[in-house]
C-alpha cells in the first residue's frame, strides 16, 4: 500500500477519525434501513438492489470502522476511500444533473450540494495518512490522550459543519 513513515498521532488521528465516522455513519443507517432505502431509491438504484444495498452498504461501512482500527488498517483506508469516492461520485452525478435530494449520509437529512461532494473528497484524502506505516515510534499514555481529545474535537467539528449545511436546507427535496 502506502510505503511513507509517518509519526504515529499523524497516523492515528485520522484513523480513529474516520473509523468514528464510518461505524456512525453505518449505524445510524441500520438503525433506519427504510430511510436509507428511500434515500437509495431517490438515488435510482433499481428496485432490486435496494434491500440488498440497504444492508450491505452500511454493514462495509461499519465492517471499514472496524478494519481501520485493526492491524489491518491500510486495508480499511483503501476501503473507506474507494466508498467515500463512490459516494463523492454519486452525488456529483445528480447535483450535475440538477437533482434536488437528500444526501442519504445516515442521520438528520442534508440537502445534496457541492459542498458535500468536496467534504467526501477530503475525506477520502484523510485515508491517506491512514494508510501510512507506523514511525518506530512508541505512543505514550499522552498520546492516546491527544488521539481521543482530536476525535471528539473533530466529532464537534463535523456536526458544527452539519448544522450549517441543515441551515441552508433547500425546499422539496426528494
Amino acid at each position: 500500500m502506502n510505503m511513507m513513515s509517518l509519526d504515529p498521532l499523524a497516523v492515528w488521528i485520522p484513523t480513529a477519525w474516520l473509523a468514528t465516522l464510518m461505524v456512525h455513519a453505518g449505524l445510524v443507517k441500520h438503525l433506519d434501513r427504510a430511510l436509507f432505502e428511500q434515500h437509495l431509491s431517490a438515488y435510482r438504484v433499481p428496485d432490486a438492489w435496494l434491500a440488498v444495498l440497504g444492508w450491505t452498504l452500511p454493514t462495509a461501512e461499519m465492517g471499514l470502522g472496524l478494519l481501520l482500527l485493526s492491524p489491518w488498517r491500510d486495508w480499511g483506508a483503501v476501503g473507506s476511500c474507494a466508498l467515500l469516492l463512490l459516494y463523492a461520485a454519486a452525488m456529483a452525478w445528480h447535483r450535475k444533473a440538477g437533482r434536488q435530494l437528500n444526501c442519504g449520509c445516515g442521520g438528520e437529512p442534508l440537502p445534496l450540494s457541492w459542498t458535500l461532494v468536496l467534504r467526501n473528497l477530503s475525506l477520502a484524502l484523510l485515508c491517506w495518512p491512514a494508510s501510512a506505516v507506523l514511525a518506530p515510534r512508541p505512543m505514550h499514555i499522552a498520546d492516546y490522550g491527544v488521539t481521543l481529545g482530536a476525535v471528539l474535537l473533530g466529532a464537534l467539528l463535523w456536526a458544527a459543519f452539519h448544522q450549517v449545511l441543515r441551515q441552508t436546507r433547500r425546499p422539496n427535496l426528494v
